[in-house]
């Protein structure tokens, strides 16, 4: 697998810059054509590649955690209280790959 496997303990920017944007490759399984199918067709069956791009909050030995949203409140200070939304979790055997995507330039849409 590519990247680094580790995330800071404790988030030193502000939310929702404190998690790393990535790109996970992952395998998830194919379904199959319903009906009679010639068994050399099932044995030559493909994993479907999968592409999810999202802040990563959680990489451990077990799993992969992005999110596609946050929900941003000046209000909310802790962790527990922020909110986020369209998230995965991705068994860590099925990841081939994490890329970390860096910002090349701010720019702000007005």
């Amino acid at each position: 697998m590519e990247g680094n496997d580790q995330l800071p303990q404790e988030p030193k920017l502000k939310y929702p810059d404190c998690w790393p944007m990535v790109r996970v490759t992952w395998m998830d399984a194919m379904d199959g054509d319903t009906g009679w199918v010639p068994l050399s067709k099932m044995r030559d069956a493909k994993l479907a590649t999968c592409v999810d791009i999202g802040w990563m909050i959680r990489n451990d030995d077990e799993r992969v955690t992005i999110i596609g949203s946050w929900c941003l409140d000046p209000e909310e200070t802790k962790e527990e209280d922020k909110e986020g939304g369209r998230y995965i979790t991705i068994p860590k055997g099925w990841v081939k790959s994490i890329i970390y995507l860096q910002e090349k330039e701010k720019k702000a849409w007005t």
